[in-house]
């Protein structure tokens, strides 16, 4: 399939599993997986959202790029679509100067990738869609239920609803992309798109700022980010409390959403600060799965 991106025409190959009513939320998880540590992230992601979503909905990974070697297992999952995009995702102003092949290149435009593999998400889900979920591929949603919470947020005038609020550049906060559903009719209507305005604004930052501008509100839940002392709040027994990453609230105070964040690299595996990989996984699944 050829879909046409700002200006530049993306070959993507689609693996379409499951098809639910339009009501059912949309789940855009992009990925770049340049090895097995990458992959071990997103199949964590993809098992918790297994694990924890017992609503009808959608699970849309939107890969971009990766060596076929480290895809070929997303082709064999029954329970998710796939959109395979085998064109490296480039800003215009970069065409010029760097070949499509490049290894690393991607590594060099990274909100741009991943605007472009949410613009390809836009384009193939259903049309009729209600609500729109974007998702990085290092989160984790651990608590039954959390899809509900979000979407019962969308209500009153409200066009969207996150984990958390970024206020590096804004103070009264900006929805971060990792992990925030939008009203998708109102998004089509409003003729919103994710792709970032640097420096000013990231990946899927307009979305927020353009939702206000129309006179709606949005809506983003505790998160151990930006209020560390909500950290007290968690149980000394809870596989939650001494995980060093971004942990999100819900309203009555559970933990419902992690993210691993910026100890480690997504499409790398590279591990700087925080938490590792195995050490995610782990926890991921011999203490989270395994919650009654």
């Amino acid at each position: 399939m050829n879909i046409p991106i700002d200006g530049r025409n993306y070959q993507v190959e689609v693996y379409r599993n499951i098809s639910m009513p339009p009501d059912a939320p949309r789940l855009a998880v992009v990925s770049n997986l340049r090895n097995d540590a990458a992959a071990s992230i997103l199949k964590v992601c993809l098992e918790g959202i297994t694990r924890f979503t017992p609503e009808p909905h959608e699970v849309w990974v939107i890969d971009n790029n990766s060596p076929l070697s480290q895809v070929e297992w997303l082709k064999e999952q029954s329970g998710i679509n796939v959109a395979l995009n085998r064109t490296e995702p480039l800003p215009p102003e970069s065409q010029e100067a760097i070949k499509a092949d490049v290894p690393g290149s991607q590594l060099q435009w990274g909100s741009y990738a991943n605007a472009i593999g949410l613009e390809l998400a836009v384009r193939l889900i259903d049309p009729e869609t209600r609500y729109l979920m974007t998702m990085h591929m290092d989160t984790l949603p651990c608590r039954s239920g959390w899809l509900s919470y979000l979407k019962g947020k969308l209500v009153d005038g409200t066009g969207a609803a996150g984990v958390r609020f970024d206020r590096t550049r804004t103070p009264e906060g900006i929805l971060h992309v990792l992990g925030y559903m939008v009203d998708f009719r109102l998004f089509a209507r409003l003729k919103l798109d994710f792709f970032p305005r640097l420096p000013e604004f990231d990946v899927g930052d307009l979305v927020t700022t353009r939702l206000r501008e129309a006179g709606f509100k949005v809506f983003a839940c505790p998160n151990t980010l930006w209020e560390p002392h909500l950290v007290e709040s968690i149980s000394p027994g809870s596989p939650f409390r001494d995980l060093p990453v971004d942990r999100s609230f819900d309203d009555e105070g559970n933990v419902f959403f992690l993210h691993l964040g910026r100890g480690v690299r997504k499409s790398t595996g590279e591990h700087r600060t925080g938490i590792t990989v195995d050490e995610w996984v782990r926890v991921a699944r011999e203490k989270i799965f395994t919650q009654d």
